[in-house]
């Protein structure tokens, strides 16, 4: 009993390092940054590594995007529309 309590134990520890950073999401505000910097649907899914379907249902509020395309998102709040466009002409 001694040796699966301490399993236990080690995994709620790991569990507790680990950060809990959430990250929010909403279609509107997907939307609003997509704005703000000046950006087409299509020009924003070749930043985040989308289609342009994606963006559009992920705006309309049809789908959610996963995990990874959140945290992409994400990293638009910090760009500005030099940064977003100096990005697009780099990958052309």
């Amino acid at each position: 009993m001694g040796r699966s309590a301490s399993r236990g134990a080690g995994a709620a520890a790991a569990v507790e390092e680990e950060p809990q950073t959430q990250i929010r999401y909403s279609a509107k505000s997907l939307a609003s940054q997509r704005r703000r910097l000046g950006l087409s649907a299509a020009a924003l899914a070749k930043l985040i590594g989308v289609s342009a379907l994606s963006v559009y249902k992920w705006e309309s509020g049809n789908t959610r995007p996963r995990q990874k395309q959140i945290e992409a998102i994400a990293a638009l709040r910090h760009m500005g529309r030099r940064e977003a466009q100096r990005r697009l002409d780099e990958g052309s």
